[in-house]
């Protein structure tokens, strides 16, 4: 069945809930709340990926982010990207990413980036990026969008991250 990308809608956070996607995937309503006020207000774009009238991914695309040299320079930010683990290995991430590379296109940016975790759990998260033409940003990793500089401790979790850039 063909997927079809579109965006949030506010009778999608049953489908959303109702969906067993993996660690990953969060079903929390107060997010998908907090994800269509700033969708009406323009400040983020949200795709769910669709099969068949079931939900198995979604994104979003921060116009600007909470990165500072994202936003400094205005980079939008893909963040919050995820399938649901059953139907990982269908292209559906991609398809993802590619469309809010067109928004961003669309939108005038030059740039689009993301981070992503460095534990084991994110290595297909990385692979993907990476083969997207996702790359290191130069500003090293951060957690909680800080700079982790020598000598810090720092828990490694999911706000640990490198930040990725791409030329559009």
């Amino acid at each position: 069945m063909a997927i079809e990308l579109r965006e949030l809608r506010p009778e999608d956070h049953a489908r959303i809930a109702a969906v067993e996607g993996g660690a990953a995937w969060n079903a929390a309503v107060a997010l998908w709340d907090v994800y269509l006020a700033d969708q009406s207000a323009g400040r983020r774009a949200v795709r769910l990926a669709w099969d068949g009238g079931r939900p198995v991914g979604y994104g979003t695309l921060a116009w600007d982010s909470d990165y500072a040299p994202f936003r400094a320079a205005s980079v939008p930010e893909i963040n919050n990207l995820v399938v649901a683990a059953p139907a990982r290995g269908r292209g559906i991430g991609t398809a993802l990413i590619r469309a809010f590379e067109d928004l961003a296109r669309a939108a005038g940016r030059a740039h689009i980036g993301l981070g992503v975790g460095l534990y084991a759990d994110c290595g297909p998260a990385q692979r993907l990026y990476a083969g997207l033409g996702y790359r290191p940003d130069g500003r090293g990793i951060t957690w909680r969008e800080q700079p982790v500089v020598p000598g810090d401790s720092v828990p490694v979790d999911d706000d640990l991250v490198l930040w990725l850039i791409r030329r559009l």
